[in-house]
């Protein structure tokens, strides 16, 4: 197994940092605190806090749309079944990326337009990638177009839910496997949602 470089540790360390303290609440000095490393590598590997902000956008984004994308070529034609399949890989991820993964659900939800500039092109392929998954899934039933907006902003709820009240679910499942029981049981639950 590789050692773990500082790039990585000061990505690791601020994603949690910015889950419990925001992109603003959160210093340079602390990131490399918590990394322990030196503040120096900062400037180094990202040029500055925004630049580190954004390097981690883009790699969880790039990485998740990628899986997005290779999910909807790999279960053709969408059926009931292949987009449970979908609906798990997604979640997964996401609870991979949990603290990344809850810091952009909550500052997507604020009035910081650098965060919305940031996550702005990100955000609008993953909605074309979705809307994409719930038309062709409605389409094997009689639903007009009000409905399958409505099945699109259940089915982008229900998968962005855990991450978006993480802290709610957090007191009962700690940070170990307990989480990743957690996630299974509400893929199950939530598959009954779409039946």
């Amino acid at each position: 197994m590789s050692e773990i470089t500082s790039k990585e540790k000061i990505m690791r360390a601020a994603s949690e940092l910015f889950y419990y303290n925001g992109f603003k609440g959160t210093s340079t000095r602390a990131i490399t605190d918590k990394a322990n490393v030196n503040v120096s590598l900062i400037s180094y590997y990202f040029k500055n806090k925004q630049g580190l902000l954004e390097q981690m956008t883009v790699d969880y984004y790039e990485s998740y749309l990628e899986l997005v994308e290779v999910l909807m070529q790999q279960y053709q034609p969408l059926n009931s079944h292949n987009f449970y399949h979908v609906i798990e890989e997604i979640i997964h991820y996401k609870e991979r990326h949990f603290q990344f993964t809850c810091f952009i659900q909550r500052e997507l939800s604020l009035d910081n337009i650098f965060i919305r500039e940031l996550f702005s092109t990100y955000v609008a392929k993953e909605t074309y990638y979705l809307k994409t998954i719930a038309e062709q899934i409605t389409s094997h039933y009689q639903f007009n177009e009000m409905k399958r907006e409505a099945f699109y902003l259940q089915f982008k709820s229900l998968i962005n839910a855990p991450f978006t009240y993480g802290n709610e679910w957090k007191k009962s499942y700690d940070w170990d496997d307990s989480r990743k029981v957690f996630v299974n049981a509400y893929i199950d639950v939530l598959k009954k949602w779409f039946i």
